[in-house]
């Protein structure tokens, strides 16, 4: 017989006994009915009703409690009966004397008050609307769905919780960090009702060991990403109750995600509804900064910190073992990425290539598209359309980019296989300064630089990062730091004195702000062990703090008459007309301009020379033939487009060719 039609028998038994008016034959022949459904109830045992109870330390008059709400819920007859007794509908009052008889006892009071299991782990629902204006008296209630599903045997994520939890799996590939860090966590579950800290920077395996470890001591975890539950104070109560009734129910461990990106509020209740109802240990993940949590337990902190190159190069090569032979080496020097970011590239990778064998292109192709995912809320990417020899720079700024170039490439080789990183400390980032004048390349040599390290340069878009509201420029500067830390990338922050400028006397409530916002950039900057680039045309404004910080300061100065010649030179492309007469010495003694107007100035001369040829051969947009255009080709090449620019400024008319 269904376990539902016992329960029912024995419930509607018990409710048709204490119905008035009954003859002592009807009576008696209800006890001995209810009699029988017990001893057939008790000589059965069901899976489902045993976890319920046991997982959830009901007891057995709670149990009671669930099963005569579960019957009430499913049998018509028996919601009849109920309503003979109960008038207002099921209210507290109404199903204390039903479970427990009428003149109830301590018990009834404490399991069925709002501290009690059965309403703190939301197994009783209300079902009158759910208004807080209604009084408790008058409150009425069911049994939760989910416990009815769970009776009838479904024990899989409740659905109205499948987009907060998910199972966590174990690691597909080898965790790239080391044996001492691989035991500690190891040792970690052994311990009971603790909190469980796995703190270090986003994307270096923080999940994958705390999934590791959970899997060799058969540990069940559910991901709980703590950002998408609820800021309203009572839904997310309410979201709490649900989640820890599923994690008992399921006899699993949460693994709580992004705790340190909610306020302390929303961690307090998480402290109250959830961590204090579940006996097994909680798993936290968060970023450098260890979190100070208070929820009356114990604390177990493991550190992750960044794999060696070694270890990259391991994983490099387990990644794309199936794809071919690709150079481990190289790529673990090429691209330190994260972890995370390298399993993310790897399949964006073998994707593009399909059935051929992975190529560096394909590989290239796929680590650009991650970190377009991670970056694009923040910056923009720039590619470095020109070459080195399009740039014009004197004997001191060259050797600078040099030993900026060997600082950012071989780090590897002078923090770790030289074992300069423990002597340093911190402030193992590349960070430099490219100040002086506007236009005389400072951005271009970025692009250049990333260009020569074959690194992806992302340039930051201000209006992004900075909010009016008080720390939340702070946070979206953590986030765009962690971002390009874990994915390799070089920041370009262009204008700098704005986010970077020197802290003043505090006057004013915006003073004192914008003086927290630039220590944070400071201590976050010291911290930073990836690649930033500052420009800026006013040095002077750039707090001092901030250049005791940098890895070099590299000044452009305005280019003198040899390199402004230089500069012409570079600036006329080997395709465009050029007159033979062209005199480009005079020119650069001429105009004393840096090469962001050379630039301008050469190509405004370009698009001027080649509509003035147009005009001069009498073209129109409509009349204009594939003939006139080669013949106007031909014609203009006794023109050039920088001696345009310079008779024009002389006499203030354009010479036509001859």
């Amino acid at each position: 017989m269904n376990r539902f039609l016992q329960h029912q028998q024995v419930v509607n038994a018990s409710l048709a006994a204490r119905l008035p008016n009954l003859s002592d034959a009807h009576y008696t022949a209800l006890i001995d009915e209810l009699a029988r459904a017990k001893s057939v109830l008790d000589q059965t045992r069901d899976l489902a009703e045993s976890k319920l109870e046991k997982r959830l330390g009901l007891s057995k008059s709670e149990m009671n409690v669930l099963t005569f709400l579960a019957a009430a819920a499913e049998s018509s007859e028996t919601a009849e009966l109920i309503s003979r007794f109960a008038v207002n509908g099921m209210t507290i009052e109404a199903l204390r004397k039903l479970a427990f008889g009428d003149t109830g006892n301590v018990r009834a009071f404490r399991e069925l008050s709002a501290s009690g299991k059965l309403r703190a782990l939301g197994l009783l629902t209300r079902n009158d609307g759910g208004s807080d204006e209604l009084h408790e008296s008058r409150q009425t209630w069911t049994v939760a769905d989910r416990v009815l599903a769970w009776l009838y045997g479904d024990e899989s994520i409740d659905p109205s919780l499948a987009t907060l939890l998910r199972p966590v799996m174990r690691a597909t590939t080898t965790l790239t960090m080391s044996d001492a860090t691989v035991k500690e966590a190891a040792a970690a579950m052994k311990s009971s009702c603790a909190v469980v800290i796995a703190y270090g920077k986003r994307g270096f395996g923080r999940r994958s060991l705390i999934a590791d470890a959970a899997a060799d001591s058969a540990v069940g975890l559910l991901e709980l990403d703590t950002k998408l539950l609820s800021t309203n104070p009572k839904d997310l109560e309410r979201q709490l109750r649900a989640i820890a009734r599923e994690l008992k129910l399921l006899g699993v461990a949460p693994l709580l995600c992004n705790l340190d990106a909610l306020e302390s509020e929303r961690i307090d209740l998480i402290g109250r509804h959830l961590v204090a109802a579940l006996d097994t240990n909680v798993f936290v993940t968060c970023g450098v900064q260890r979190m100070q949590l208070r929820w009356n337990r114990p604390v177990i902190a493991v550190e992750v910190k960044a794999p060696s190159s070694l270890q990259r190069t391991a994983l490099w090569k387990e990644l794309f073992t199936a794809a071919g032979d690709s150079d481990a080496e190289h790529l673990a020097s090429q691209y330190p990425l994260a972890p995370a970011l390298m399993h993310e590239a790897a399949v964006a990778s073998l994707a593009r290539a399909g059935e051929h064998t992975v190529s560096q292109e394909d590989i290239e192709h796929g680590i650009r598209s991650v970190l377009d995912d991670k970056l694009a809320n923040f910056a923009k990417r720039i590619d470095a359309t020109q070459e080195w020899t399009d740039f014009v720079i004197d004997e001191d700024l060259a050797q600078s980019i040099t030993e900026l170039i060997a600082r950012i490439r071989r780090r590897t080789t002078v923090y770790e296989q030289w074992g300069f990183a423990d002597k340093v400390g911190k402030g193992l980032g590349v960070s430099a300064l490219f100040s002086g004048p506007p236009g005389t390349g400072k951005t271009m040599v970025a692009a250049l630089i990333a260009k020569e390290l074959r690194l992806e340069l992302y340039q930051v878009d201000m209006a992004k990062i900075t909010s009016k509201f008080i720390g939340e420029t702070e946070k979206q500067l953590g986030e765009l730091f962690d971002a390009a830390e874990a994915s390799h990338a070089i920041l370009l922050f262009d204008e700098a004195d704005s986010l970077f400028g020197k802290r003043t006397e505090v006057k004013s409530s915006n003073d004192r702000y914008a003086n927290l916002e630039t220590n944070y950039v400071l201590q976050r900057l010291e911290s930073f062990t990836g690649i930033c680039l500052l420009t800026s045309n006013h040095e002077s404004n750039i707090d001092p703090a901030f250049q005791r910080r940098l890895s070099l300061h590299l000044r452009f100065q305005l280019p003198d008459e040899d390199e402004r010649q230089r500069l012409w030179c570079a600036m006329l492309p080997a395709a465009a007309p050029v007159a033979p007469n062209l005199d480009i010495a005079g020119l650069a003694r001429r105009f004393e301009m840096s090469g962001g107007y050379i630039r301008n100035a050469a190509l405004r001369a370009a698009f001027l020379a080649a509509e003035e040829g147009y005009r001069h051969h009498g073209c129109g947009p409509r009349t204009c033939s594939a003939p006139r255009i080669r013949r106007y080709g031909q014609d203009r090449r006794a023109a050039g487009a920088a001696d345009v620019i310079a008779l024009r400024a002389r006499r203030r008319r354009l010479r036509r060719p001859a």
